[in-house]
């Protein structure tokens, strides 16, 4: 049912926690899947110090949170803003189509933490 890489990530997951002192913080609370994405973001300068998340859902809300913070870490504020579902879904190596919301759902925490930090 699930891939290597999204066992990996939901058995293992990375970047797990908050971070206090955040530039930006996205959450989206689903209540159609009741699964709640938070992502914490800190900046230094306009690039991605650090990127953490706090997931309560399924596990592929865990993994896809996981990989959404990977994949952000490091990267200049643009080059963040341009990951998106489809993006997290191919770093994962897919997800099965009703599981692919979460990929959704942690593109749009990632987004709402990264606006929010473009505004400070």
């Amino acid at each position: 049912m699930y891939g290597p890489t999204v066992v990996e990530h939901f058995s293992r997951p990375r970047n797990v926690g908050r971070i206090e002192d955040a530039d930006g913080v996205g959450r989206v609370d689903d209540r159609v899947t009741d699964n709640l994405v938070t992502i914490y973001v800190k900046l230094d300068g306009r690039r991605i110090e650090a990127a953490r998340f706090r997931t309560l859902g399924c596990s592929a809300c865990v993994a896809a949170s996981s990989v959404a913070t990977e994949l952000v870490a490091g990267r200049s504020l643009d080059e963040a803003l341009a990951i998106d579902a489809s993006a997290i879904l191919t770093a994962l190596g897919g997800l099965p189509s009703d599981k692919q919301h979460c990929a959704e759902l942690a593109a749009r925490a990632l987004q709402l933490a990264l606006e929010m930090a473009t505004r400070r």
